[in-house]
């Protein structure tokens, strides 16, 4: 076994080998970042439910199951794909009593999370090895890991990273080996399940629709009427996979008195927090604030990439040929990406609806980076030993982002864990919840309860907490009243974190944010 392993590893070659470690380095890296922050968002509340629904299927109420997966704000699929990490939390229930909602068992979910972000790596790889030389794929996948928004919600128990999972399988299914009409009909039924976990990322089926579309229409888009009707049939195959997914799921709901369709065909209306104002302006911002000189650089090189790419498939760097399904197929995803991009900041900007998120960017990030990565190769080939320099400096470059992300994310505190921390895990210890916000509808977070099912909490002292909410909106500063007692501990409120301030703030509310002094403290007060 031994001897396989070794010969296994030398036929890897160089490149791969350090490919194969440095991607086990960032895996273990984000392992070590799990352990605190679930819950911290209030999207995360439906990872109980989908828990809940768990329960009710492991009593055999089935129709309770489908009711509580159809109650995560049109997620069933999301609901559906939570069972994995549910089924090792209960077996952590089984055997050591660990209680589900407690930080130690919400773990599970979170390594989970990072399982899929490493999962969506290797099919990254493999997509941009399609139209990237080896070195430059490699380049691709070490800057797309190296973003903040790449790893900004690993520990947190949200749907975004599992979406996108789904949408790149179906992205290299669709890119890669003869366009069967299975394949296109599995295409379609994992973007409608990508749909199904995440609705936010309603773009990716559309996407898939139409690369699907024009790769059927460019080997034949001069042969005449019949071809281009034989060439669009594979799109109707992978409309009929997507159909498949939504009408399984309608009649799941229907069987549980609602409609999946209904619900989300509304979930636009709920996304509206943030600013209208800053559909066009978002994504310079973001990456600017955010990623800094590294996505402010790989914005212009993804324009640079998609011009080179349209150039390309266009024939205009060779007269003479005409341009083949590499050509059209990076073109097309690169250019629909952008017109994705594009719809979802007009909407924002002048309709009014569907304002930009920081989760929203998450989903466009493969796609800029490969822009980037094809401009960078273009340029490798008119400059002599430019090849070395660029892949040499981009390494390095993407090794100290990822490693300063890592450092402020590690050093981000939130209200949960502290407490948690500091033993308070019955509401009996609360004398009271202070908040510095001036908003009165903010949503106090509930405590995590004690680490094992049914342990009992001892007498201990009361505390007062301040700023133990999730502070939205933010729409002034107000300094907590003085309290007797001592300062047990405190921390910086975690959306001063200025990554989490793009997650539906507006301009004014991050300047607030950044201006004054939210922090999470515990005050003894016996």
């Amino acid at each position: 076994m031994g001897t396989r392993l070794v010969r296994w590893w030398q036929r890897l070659g160089r490149l791969r080998q350090l490919a194969l470690l440095g991607g086990l380095a960032v895996t273990l890296l984000r392992l070590s970042l799990i352990g605190k922050g679930s819950m911290a968002f209030i999207d995360e509340q439906r990872y109980v439910t989908a828990m809940l629904g768990l329960r009710a299927l492991g009593a055999g109420h089935v129709r309770e199951f489908l009711q509580a997966i159809n109650s995560m704000g049109a997620r069933p699929g999301e609901g559906l794909w939570r069972i994995i990490p549910g089924l090792g939390q209960a077996a952590l229930l089984l055997l050591g009593k660990l209680n589900p909602n407690a930080p130690p068992s919400l773990q599970v979910p979170q390594a989970f999370n990072v399982l899929v972000m490493s999962l969506n790596a290797v099919l990254l790889h493999r997509i941009y090895r399609r139209f990237c030389s080896p070195g430059f794929a490699l380049l691709g996948l070490a800057l797309y890991s190296s973003l903040v928004n790449t790893n900004l919600y690993l520990r947190h128990l949200l749907p975004y990273d599992h979406a996108l999972f789904f949408f790149l399988l179906a992205l290299w299914l669709l890119l890669s080996g003869p366009r069967s009409g299975a394949r296109h009909w599995w295409v379609g039924l994992l973007a409608g399940f990508s749909y199904a976990v995440y609705p936010g990322y309603f773009m990716g089926p559309a996407l898939l629709l139409g690369l699907g579309l024009l790769l059927g229409l460019a080997p034949g888009y001069r042969a005449g009427r019949l071809a281009m009707l034989v060439a669009i049939r594979p799109l109707a195959v992978q409309l009929a996979g997507l159909a498949t997914v939504l009408i399984v799921l309608e009649a799941l709901a229907r069987f549980a008195d609602t409609s999946y369709l209904a619900s989300s065909r509304y979930i636009a209306t709920t996304v509206t927090q943030g600013a209208f104002g800053e559909g066009l302006s978002f994504v310079v911002r973001y990456f600017w604030e955010v990623e800094g000189g590294v996505g402010a650089g790989l914005l212009v090189l993804f324009m640079a990439g998609l011009g080179l790419s349209i150039w390309q498939a266009q024939g205009a760097d060779a007269p003479s040929r005409r341009a083949g399904p590499h050509q059209v197929a990076l073109a097309g995803l690169l250019a629909l990406g952008f017109i994705a991009w594009l719809g979802y900041a007009v909407s924002a900007q002048f309709a009014h609806r569907l304002v930009f998120y920081g989760r929203i960017l998450h989903f466009f990030g493969p796609l800029l980076v490969l822009g980037s990565v094809v401009a960078l190769q273009h340029l490798a080939g008119h400059w002599r030993l430019g090849k070395s320099l660029l892949l040499g400096g981009g390494f390095l470059l993407a090794l100290w982002h990822f490693g300063t992300f890592v450092t402020a994310y590690r050093a981000v505190e939130y209200p949960g864990d502290v407490a948690y921390q500091y033993g308070i895990r019955d509401a009996r210890q609360l004398a009271g919840i202070d908040v510095s916000s001036c908003d009165d509808a903010v949503i106090r977070y509930r405590l995590f309860g004690p680490r094992i099912r049914g342990e009992q909490t001892a007498h201990v002292p009361s505390y007062r907490l301040v700023n133990f909410a999730y502070l939205y909106p933010i729409s002034c500063f107000r300094a907590p009243a003085p309290t007797a007692g001592r300062v047990v501990a405190a921390v910086p409120y975690f959306m001063k974190y200025i990554p989490y301030q793009f997650e539906g703030h507006n301009a004014r509310q991050r300047a607030l944010l950044r201006a004054h002094n939210y922090d999470f403290r515990i005050i003894r007060v016996d």
